[in-house]
């Protein structure tokens, strides 16, 4: 979907919906990520308000009922392709990216399997992975905390305050991160399309952290000192599915804001009263269907979510124009990816034993790039520019190659 001949970025240069819209596209695909819609069926879900909010005189969508936004008990169901993770991604003033996944899963060889996997991934510097796995009796939830840990990773929290305690002999990371939005569901658990249900427990979050390395990576470990790594933002999810990934799921492309570097009405040189952050979600099945999310975020309005979404990609570029329209506000401008910031395979990380526990999962690769926003933003008359930095995420799905059975002479 995305062309990767970007240069590596130092990631210290990037700085510091309650409801589904959703669309089908049949497309034409030229070129990595080079969309030409043919055709763009619409379903809608949900109610939507048109009354003008306060702040900026935009109309928002009214708020409808958002998903629980606490650590919850595992749901562990018994679907032989049943998958459960929460998943933290945080970019530091400094450049350190850090992620990790919570992951519960019924793999082939191992029912309600745990998984835990991070990265710290310092400018310049090699991944650091972070990562254990634990049958049934290796993992708990603590409903009273709620606390979800596996071997010494520990994930707790309610809204809208979290923490994440990560530790093994490669490292040990220590999270605490705020969500100043409420949650949103993104994709629904009975959406036709068969995708995983995916809720935002925290749009956008600012996390504090500290880290030490371990004696796997030549560190003292618990001995050792800690490197804080200041002040980082984005956002943790929660993602559940009863379906084997490569049947309903190819490619998921994640676009999410980072910092505004200008929020003004169009014309003017004064900062808008509110700071929209723009989040993009758009997932891509095995036959070339398409579903499109698009969240704008307030510190104090509702989320406005636009259902008719169109993204045609800039000829020779790696930039989109992106048209959005919901409710009398519409929505016109370009993403644009500048520079590679972190390529991530979770098979070249596993041994051969977890790739068979694995299963589907091991085969999954991210790529990670730096992004910019250019938005105008539209409501009887009054418009409002967004522009900033982003974090653009590309998450695909590679079949597993099937064995050629051998002809017998």
């Amino acid at each position: 979907m995305h062309n990767r001949a970007h240069p590596t970025i130092n990631m210290a240069a990037l700085g510091d919906a309650s409801g589904l819209g959703r669309e089908r596209m049949l497309i034409e695909s030229t070129g990595p990520f080079a969309l030409k819609v043919t055709h763009v069926f619409a379903l809608f879900f949900g109610i939507l308000g048109t009354e003008a909010s306060a702040g900026t005189g935009l109309g928002a969508p009214a708020n409808l009922a958002a998903p629980t936004a606490s650590i919850e008990a595992p749901a562990l169901y018994a679907d032989t392709d049943y998958s459960e993770y929460w998943e933290q991604q945080f970019l530091f003033d400094n450049g350190t990216m850090v992620t990790s996944q919570f992951l519960i899963a019924n793999f082939p060889f191992s029912k309600r399997h745990s998984l835990m996997v991070a990265t710290l991934k310092q400018p310049g510097e090699k991944t650091i992975i972070v990562k254990n796995g634990r049958k049934r009796s290796g993992w708990h939830f603590d409903s009273a905390a709620p606390r979800l840990a596996i071997y010494q990773h520990e994930l707790s929290g309610t809204h809208p305050d979290y923490r994440a305690k990560l530790h093994n002999t490669a490292a040990e990371i220590d999270l605490t991160y705020t969500a100043s939005r409420n949650a949103v569901q993104l994709v629904s658990a009975n959406n036709k399309l068969g995708l995983p249900e995916v809720s935002i427990l925290a749009p956008y979050a600012v996390a504090t952290g500290k880290w030490r390395p371990g004696p796997e990576i030549g560190g003292a470990g618990p001995e050792g000192d800690w490197k804080d790594l200041g002040r980082g933002k984005r956002y943790a999810l929660h993602v559940l599915q009863r379906k084997n990934l490569n049947k309903v799921l190819r490619r998921w492309f994640r676009f999410t804001a980072l910092a505004n570097t200008e929020n003004s009405p169009a014309g003017s040189q004064t900062k808008a009263p509110e700071a929209y952050t723009p989040i993009l979600h758009r997932f891509e099945t095995p036959s070339g269907e398409i579903l499109s999310v698009l969240i704008l975020l307030s510190p104090s309005e509702a989320p406005i979510r636009f259902d008719d979404i169109q993204l045609t990609t800039i000829k020779g570029q790696h930039a989109w124009r992106i048209s959005a329209a919901t409710a009398g506000v519409e929505i016109t401008g370009t993403l644009e990816t500048t520079a590679t910031v972190d390529d991530f395979i979770l098979s070249d990380h596993l041994n051969t034993l977890e790739k068979m526990v694995a299963g589907t999962i091991a085969n999954i690769a991210r790529h990670r790039y730096a992004a910019t926003y250019a938005l105008t933003l539209k409501q009887g008359g009054k418009q409002i520019m967004l522009q900033g930095r982003a974090l653009a995420e590309e998450i695909i799905l590679s079949k597993i190659k099937k064995k050629q059975r051998r002809q017998r002479r």
